[in-house]
């Protein structure tokens, strides 16, 4: 079979990546009786370079002949070829100043440049200053015994942001690999932005951290950051050739606390029992847009964009269930009335549920008995949801004969007057409401035991210090309602994502 013979295929492909970073410091420090200065100045450079090629040949006729040149056929089309170069310099200096170790004032101010920017727009000037105090020894304070510390700060400082921009996304590109009249040609491949500029971004922080009793110490903070110039993709005209490209598109803020508690629960000679744990909540919402909008629809994500509402809040028709005389499925309009109709353009509203979790936490102990140990920490999420993309293909009645069903397809419609959720033969699944499903959950994410065989024995031996045996166990359990595999990846669509697996982990350790 001279077709057979000769369907080898061979492909090879080649990679580097540099990182070089140079950095200069000077530094001043001094004390001047109950003062204290530090100032600090410095400069930065940032090297980064890649490049990468791959080939592809076939026609080979022979199992021991896998080079690329033992094929007949070398494939441009698959041939691939890369270079990038970022470089970014910064120029910076920090003053810090107290007075008894009491009253502090923190200032600090940098100028950074990113190649990633046209020349115009690549140099952003950022600071941040605060302020802070350690009541605990104030005179009216340093006396109580049950309080161990005190102290309250104030920060606010702006950032800069090019993480969101490629190497290469301001230039106007051309690219090959396109023919004309028969001919090799080459066209634009990337329009330019020579307006593409830092995302920037101002937080205001206040701090509040005190101890009690030698027992509980508690760590508070309450922030709001704004962030401008937001990198991300934006619509072009199809007129320019081009869907969309990289450009700063509006502005959106962030407000919210973190709170982390830790506890002594049992402390003695022999046992030492802890608690800790950590909330947070947040609250975004977009302020602005690109091009004076108030509202974006990102394609195919069931998210939208609009001016007043949080950031990655869906945007969905809302199914309605199915009409047990007909099997048919049916749907909200805008409205809130009924129809048969799926239109996502007309029918689309706001579902008040967020790809991100407002709330985010976790907690943990440890218990500690002369050499015995166990420690257990926990995770868990609020207020997240995802939409289940598996349920396209496995709930989905014009799929029945092509991929493997869930079980609730035995609830499918069959004759009328069945109350079901789950519409006749035939009738495909749209992407509405119903593949949206609420993905809190708490997660066990390691338990750990561990024992440390005691000193004396140790010492007997003469050449070993120390031996631990430890056993580690990693996502024993989740509770949760999400009804796809794992509630926990950080995405709005999730398609047959495979799960975290449950770990178990032996060992011992030791010291000489």
């Amino acid at each position: 079979d001279v077709v057979a013979a000769s369907s080898g295929s061979v492909q090879t492909s080649f990679s580097r990546y540099y990182a070089y970073t140079l950095t200069h410091t000077g530094e001043y420090r001094k004390n001047f009786g109950n003062h204290y200065l530090n100032v600090l100045i410095g400069e930065e450079t940032r090297i980064q370079k890649s490049k990468a090629f791959g080939a592809y040949s076939t026609g080979q006729t022979d199992d021991r002949r896998m080079l690329l040149t033992a094929g007949t056929t070398m494939d441009t089309k698959n041939q691939t070829d890369s270079r990038s170069e970022v470089v970014a310099n910064s120029i910076f200096g920090n003053v810090e100043y107290n007075y008894l170790e009491k009253y502090y004032v923190y200032g600090s101010l940098r100028r950074d440049g990113s190649s990633k920017f046209a020349p115009d727009h690549r140099w952003g000037t950022f600071w941040s200053a605060g302020l802070k105090w350690d009541a605990k020894k104030e005179d009216f304070l340093k006396d109580i015994s049950w309080l161990d510390n005190l102290s309250l700060s104030v920060n606010y400082g702006t950032t800069g942001n090019d993480s969101g921009a490629d190497a290469y996304d301001y230039f106007g590109l051309f690219g090959d690999g396109t023919t004309y009249n028969g001919n090799t040609a080459i066209a634009i491949s990337q329009p330019s932005n020579y307006e593409l500029t830092w995302e920037r971004v101002g937080k205001l922080n206040v701090g509040l951290n005190f101890g009690l009793f030698d027992r509980l110490t508690i760590d508070a903070n309450f922030y709001r950051n704004k962030t401008t110039d937001m990198l991300m993709s934006i619509p072009y005209s199809m007129t320019t050739g081009f869907s969309s490209g990289a450009g700063n598109i509006g502005a959106m803020t962030n407000t919210g606390f973190e709170v982390t508690a830790n506890v002594d629960l049992i402390k003695s000679k022999d046992i030492r029992w802890t608690f800790s744990a950590n909330v947070g909540y947040n609250k975004n919402k977009i302020t602005e847009l690109f091009a004076g909008r108030d509202e974006y629809v990102i394609a195919n994500t069931g998210l939208k964009l609009e001016v007043g509402h949080p950031y990655g809040e869906f945007y969905s028709v809302r199914y309605a269930g199915v009409d047990s005389r007909t099997g048919e499925p049916m749907w909200y309009d805008k409205d809130g009335n009924l129809t048969k109709e799926f239109n996502e353009d007309a029918n689309s509203v706001f579902l008040g549920k967020n790809r991100y979790a407002p709330w985010i936490g976790g907690f943990g102990t440890n218990f500690t008995w002369k050499g015995l140990s166990l420690i257990a920490d926990f995770t868990w999420q609020s207020g997240k949801y995802m939409e289940i993309n598996d349920d396209y293909f496995t709930t989905n009645p014009s799929m029945g004969t092509t991929y493997n069903q869930k079980v609730e397809m035995l609830n499918i419609w069959t004759h009328p007057g069945q109350i079901t959720n789950i519409p006749a033969y035939g009738y495909d699944v749209q992407f509405d409401d119903h593949l949206i499903s609420n993905a809190s959950f708490l997660r066990m994410k390691t338990l750990t035991l561990q024992y440390e065989l005691p000193k004396k024995w140790m010492q007997a031996t003469h050449y070993i210090k120390g031996v631990k045996v430890f056993g580690i166990a990693r996502n024993l359990f989740t509770i949760t309602g999400f009804d796809g595999y794992d509630p926990e990846p950080d995405v709005n669509l999730v398609q047959f994502n495979y799960p975290n697996t449950r770990q178990f982990v032996f060992g011992a350790e030791l010291t000489f």
